[in-house]
């Protein structure tokens, strides 16, 4: 073959697989400014914790805190600057854009408008300053409530196209269209949709609250439309928020958006599925995905969640994580990504922050390729006690959180089986419904293997389960 020949054979397969680029997903960093690390052998406190229903000042041990936080403590400043710092150094030059899923800050009670706001403009700061050549694109999560969309959306203009603040700043959301190639991203306010007996009181225009029953800020229609004109101009489409639907693997049953507004969104990825390249999101704090069936059971979409920035959470601690895509930038095709991750105790110990890579997607799963049907192999794979799949993504979803503490909050713990049970129902179910039925019937099959039931036959697929969880528990 001529030279000329293999040019055009480069040419040909670089046209068809397209360019490579990456973004970076940070989320639920939870600054918390009034953190204070300890000093010798005086005690310090931390302002906030996440694993307590209050806002109650937390005294801190000297011997599992310190300069870049504790497991039961918001994120200090000195941790996300390490974290913002590692996402320079691991970067490089082929960033696209970097997604940012919402709760900034820590709790709202525990900080004056003022100082929530300077909060938010020393992040946006650091953001800006990191990322001089690539645009920040920011999503709304509960606990960035309490400033307007205007002030937020003056807060980020530099990032935000005029088209996408006109949306931003009266409601929360909008759409960022990539003019260079042929897909776009949709930014949702999923505040408008939380599952919260004051959710109306969440968002005010003027002196009246918003309705969450029925369409708060038109935000239903006019995803539905985004979503019809990208079909029309045969755009491909990344949907990025900050709570998902579905429940919390870690707190059965729990969920965060209303049921209406949970049915509704699923109802929309299965009709716009087809141009849909992925879904982003935060929020639980945890490492997980979600599968979304169509009506008839077949996977047709997938959810990413990246685990937070700040070490602690409701249900158990994790690690610090932030996570690096890999994409098709001609098409939004998903290629793998990497999660990065701080061993919190021995940064705290050496006081130096080595963000260091956890895994990458395909090898760590074994995976060809990144698809709904993939990951739903993935899933039941979980279910298979010759493969070590559950116990892969145990380990991922605490963010390689140390033995003794996960045995505390984890699988590790007395509820071993039942929790084990709980993810693959989490990750399959996104009905809160459907999750109740998966996990009611695996907890009494469970509960009815004992000696006072032993003529119960289980399905094959549960008695697998079942002794991944044992394998879990012992290993």
């Amino acid at each position: 073959m001529m030279i000329r020949d293999y040019l055009m054979l480069l040419s040909w397969l670089c046209a068809v697989q397209g360019k490579t680029g990456y973004f970076w997903h940070i989320t639920d960093i939870h600054y918390d400014p009034k953190y204070t690390a300890p000093q010798g052998n005086a005690p310090s406190m931390c302002s906030n914790t996440r694993s307590n229903a209050d806002s109650v000042p937390v005294r801190l041990d000297r011997k599992v805190a310190g300069e870049f936080g504790a497991y039961y403590c918001d994120s200090p400043w000195a941790l996300i600057e390490s974290a913002v710092n590692a996402m320079r150094s691991y970067g490089g030059e082929g960033i696209e854009f970097v997604l940012w899923t919402g709760d900034a800050l820590t709790r709202t009670a525990s900080m004056n408008p003022e100082l929530r706001l300077q909060c938010l403009r020393n992040l946006t700061d650091l953001l800006s300053r990191t990322f001089k050549e690539q645009f920040v694109f920011p999503a709304l999560g509960h606990e960035d409530i309490g400033e307007s969309f205007s002030q937020l959306a003056d807060l980020w203009q530099q990032w935000l196209p005029q088209e996408a603040l006109d949306t931003f700043q009266t409601a929360g959301y909008y759409t960022i269209e990539q003019s260079s190639a042929k897909y776009r991203i949709i930014f949702l306010n999923t505040n408008l949709w939380l599952n919260t007996a004051d959710s109306r009181m969440l968002y005010r225009t003027g002196s009246s609250a918003i309705d969450n029953t029925k369409d708060p800020h038109g935000q239903w229609s006019w995803f539905e439309s985004t979503l019809q004109n990208a079909r029309k101009k045969k755009e491909t489409v990344y949907i990025v928020g900050h709570t998902a639907p579905g429940v919390d693997d870690r707190e059965s049953g729990a969920a965060a958006l209303s049921e209406r507004h949970n049915a509704k969104y699923l109802e929309l990825i299965r009709l716009y599925s087809d141009i849909i390249r992925g879904q982003f999101f935060g929020h639980w704090h945890s490492d997980t995905f979600r599968v979304v069936y169509s009506d008839t059971g077949v996977p047709v979409s997938w959810i990413m969640m990246a685990p937070s920035v700040s070490p602690s959470r409701p249900g158990g601690p994790n690690n610090p994580g932030l996570r690096l895509y890999k994409f098709e930038t001609d098409t939004g095709q998903i290629l793998d990504y990497t999660q990065y991750y701080l061993n919190l105790p021995q940064a705290n110990e050496i006081r130096k922050a080595n963000w260091i890579v956890e895994y990458t997607l395909r090898q760590y799963y074994d995976l060809q390729e990144i698809t709904a049907f993939s990951l739903h192999d993935l899933a039941e794979r979980f279910t298979q006690s010759n493969n070590n799949a559950f116990v892969r993504y145990y380990a991922a979803n605490m963010v390689s959180l140390p033995r003794d503490t996960e045995q505390v909050w984890g699988c590790g713990g007395p509820l071993n089986q039942a929790c084990a049970l709980r993810h693959y129902c989490t990750v399959t179910r996104l009905n809160p419904e459907s999750f109740k039925e998966c996990y009611s019937t695996y907890a009494y099959a469970l509960a009815s293997t004992g000696p006072s039931s032993p003529r119960l036959h289980l399905s094959p697929s549960l008695l697998l389960l079942l002794v991944c969880a044992e394998l879990l528990w012992n290993r």
